[in-house]
């Protein structure tokens, strides 16, 4: 199978503004924002959706989740939030 796009960000094949990166996700700028500050937070394991991540991707996601906190607070945006 194909790397998706993000693998490509996340391995460099495919360049990013990358705002943060760690040993299990990358956090870069969306290329078509639809907001004044649009992120995109994604693990470095491919987890094609949610619905497919399993118990052994409980401490990536809350990993993901305390991430999106402090990512947030360090571009000042005023509210981390998901749609």
């Amino acid at each position: 199978m194909a790397a998706t796009l993000f693998e490509k960000i996340c391995s460099g094949e495919i360049p990013a503004d990358i705002v943060y990166q760690d040993d299990l996700c990358v956090c870069f700028r969306d290329i078509s924002p639809q907001a004044p500050e649009h992120l995109l937070l994604v693990p470095r394991k491919p987890i094609p959706r949610l619905s497919e991540a399993g118990e052994e991707d409980a401490a990536l996601l809350g990993h993901m989740m305390l991430a999106v906190g402090r990512i947030g607070g360090w571009q000042k945006l005023p509210c981390a939030c998901l749609p």
